[in-house]
């Protein structure tokens, strides 16, 4: 699932709010968005949120370049 964030209108009285919905897709998560009670309209889409700042992804990217270069001194051994 990727966290998708957008803005809504909310029905309650004051100004627009930003909502973040744990979504497989950007239909799924206007469907989830739509159920809140509180839901009157959207201001903005829903966007995937920056995957960057994530942990997971960090780790996965440090692991991948740690194996990209064990590869490549694999290659230099003659």
């Amino acid at each position: 699932m990727k966290i998708y964030k957008a803005i809504i209108v909310p029905t309650v009285a004051g100004g627009n709010i930003e909502v973040k919905i744990s979504a497989n897709s950007i239909g799924q998560a206007i469907g989830i968005i739509k159920t809140l009670p509180y839901f009157k309209s959207l201001v903005r889409q829903p966007v995937q949120e920056d995957t960057e700042d994530n942990n997971l992804t960090k780790i996965s990217d440090l692991i991948k370049k740690a194996n990209a270069k064990a590869q490549a001194d694999l290659a230099k051994i003659d």
